[in-house]
C-alpha cells in the first residue's frame, strides 16, 4: 500500500518567496532593483516609481538612465557594462532627477548572484541616498580649509603670514632650477601717524587696499605676504639684481598713490629695500629677509 507523501505547509513554495522577498524590499528605504546577467534591468521596487514618477515599463532595460543627471549618464553606463562584462560589483556616486525635477545624490550598488557553477543568474542592486552626507562633508571640508587658511594668511588682508612666507621661501631658495631669487621688502611710510590722527579704522582699510595693490602687482609665482603692521614682503624669481631692481620698483609705484577713506584723501608711499639670491646659493631664509629689511630702514631713513 502505497502512502501519500505528507504535505510542509513550512516550506514556502517559488512563488511564495518571490512574493515575500518583493513585499520585503518594498518596505526598504532605498531603492532595489534586479538585472539579468547582461544587465537588462527586470525589476525596480516601488520606492523607485515614487521617487522618479516613472512606470515600472519605462524603467525596465536601459530606463534607468534618463532619470540620471546628464554629466553623470556615459559614467554609468560605461561602469555598469564593465560591471557586467567582468563581473565585479558595481558602484557609483550619481545624480538621480527626481520626479519634481530635482537632482539628489545617490550611491548606486550593484552585486553578482551566481548559480553553483560561478554564472551570474542575476544582478540585485541598491540606490541609497547620499545627499545630505555629502552636504555635511562638503561643509566639514570647507571648514576645514578654512582653519588652514587662517593658519597660513593674515586675517586683516588674505595676504600670506609669516610662517607662510617662509615656508614658500625655503621652497623657493632650495628648489630653484637655474633661477635667482629676489625679497622685496616694504614698509609704509607714516603709518602711525595715519593711525594716530585717523584712528585704527583708518588704518586698517589702506592695509588691505595696499594688500590688494600687491596682489596687482605680482606675477604669477611671486609671493605676497603681510608679516606685521605696515610690512609686507614679495618674494619672486629674477635672473639677476637688475630684475629683482625692476621687481622693487614695480611694487614700489603700484603700493603707491592717493586714495580716499571715508572721505580722508591719503597719500600712500612706501619705503622699499630688495635683497637678490644667485642661482646656486641657499642661505637662510631669516638672513634673506634681514638684508631686505636692512636695506628697506636705509632706503627709508635717505627719504
Amino acid at each position: 500500500m502505497l502512502l501519500a507523501r505528507p504535505a510542509c505547509p513550512d516550506l514556502p513554495s517559488v512563488e511564495g518567496a518571490e512574493a515575500g522577498w518583493a513585499e520585503l524590499v518594498s518596505t526598504l528605504p532605498q531603492i532595489v532593483w534586479v538585472a539579468r546577467p547582461d544587465g537588462y534591468h527586470t525589476y525596480f521596487n516601488q520606492q523607485w516609481l515614487d521617487y522618479t514618477g516613472l512606470t515600472l515599463a519605462e524603467s525596465l532595460g536601459d530606463g534607468w538612465n534618463p532619470p540620471f543627471h546628464p554629466d553623470d549618464r556615459p559614467l554609468s553606463r560605461r561602469l555598469w557594462a564593465e560591471a557586467t562584462r567582468t563581473g565585479q560589483p558595481y558602484e557609483i556616486e550619481y545624480r538621480l532627477r527626481r520626479h519634481d525635477g530635482v537632482y539628489r545624490w545617490m550611491l548606486g550598488r550593484a552585486v553578482p548572484m551566481r548559480d553553483d557553477t560561478g554564472a551570474i543568474v542575476k544582478w540585485f542592486g541598491t540606490c541609497t541616498d547620499i545627499e545630505d552626507l555629502k552636504a555635511a562633508l562638503e561643509e566639514a571640508a570647507t571648514l576645514r580649509e578654512e582653519l588652514e587658511r587662517r593658519a597660513t594668511h593674515d586675517p586683516l588682508t588674505g595676504l600670506a603670514n609669516r610662517d607662510l612666507l617662509f615656508e614658500q621661501m625655503d621652497l623657493m631658495l632650495h628648489r630653484r632650477q637655474g633661477a635667482g631669487l629676489a625679497v622685496v621688502f616694504i614698509d609704509l611710510d607714516w603709518f602711525k601717524a595715519i593711525n594716530d590722527r585717523l584712528g585704527h579704522r583708518i588704518g586698517d582699510q589702506l592695509l588691505v587696499v595696499v594688500a590688494d595693490r600687491l596682489r596687482a602687482a605680482v606675477r604669477p609665482g611671486d609671493v605676497a605676504a603681510r608679516i606685521g603692521g605696515d610690512e609686507f614682503v614679495v618674494v619672486g624669481a629674477a635672473d639677476d639684481q637688475d630684475e629683482a631692481e625692476r621687481l622693487a620698483r614695480r611694487i614700489t609705484e603700484a603700493v603707491g598713490g592717493s586714495v580716499r577713506l571715508e572721505g580722508v584723501p591719503i597719500s600712500v608711499t612706501a619705503s622699499v629695500g630688495v635683497t637678490f639670491v644667485e642661482a646656486g646659493e641657499a642661505p637662510s631664509a631669516d638672513l634673506v629677509l634681514a638684508q631686505a629689511d636692512a636695506r628697506m630702514y636705509e632706503a627709508k631713513r635717505r627719504r
